[in-house]
């Protein structure tokens, strides 16, 4: 087992709190400077880390949205293996489809297009309901 510094458990643990979010490094820099946790790791820490955890396969990055910038979300604390997510333009919440519905979704693009999606990876960009909602006040 690789060694752990404090840094990277409260940082984990901040991450499996908060699976349903992703953030930037700065986002996530504030965010847990904001909940005054013990060992809060400094930007570069996470500049290094993240990487790490993204190679280990527990963190997913993807860019936001047309950007150069990333975001990272943890990715070992939920089943995010069998389904398909959506993803918020305006609030950046991601959503995560249910894995039958994923797999039918899956099963017709191949049937149809012969092309093998990779659920794991896959992340359809939109706008929810609640932003809807917001946008046409």
């Amino acid at each position: 087992m690789a060694y752990q510094t404090e840094q990277k458990k409260v940082l984990l643990d901040y991450l499996c709190r908060h699976s349903e979010e992703a953030f930037s490094i700065d986002e996530l820099a504030d965010a847990m400077q904001a909940e005054n946790l013990p060992a809060v790791p400094g930007k570069s820490t996470l500049y290094r880390l993240m990487p790490q955890l993204v190679e280990e396969g527990r963190v997913k990055r993807f860019t936001k949205g047309h950007s150069r910038h990333f975001l990272y979300q943890m990715v070992s604390c939920t089943h995010c293996c069998d389904h398909l997510h959506l993803r918020c333009t305006v609030c950046g919440r991601l959503y995560h489809m249910e894995d039958q519905e994923s797999a039918q979704i899956v099963r017709q693009i191949l049937e149809k297009h012969h092309f093998a999606v990779d659920g794991a990876d896959t992340i359809l960009m939109g706008c929810c309901e609640g932003c809807r909602k917001g946008n046409q006040k």
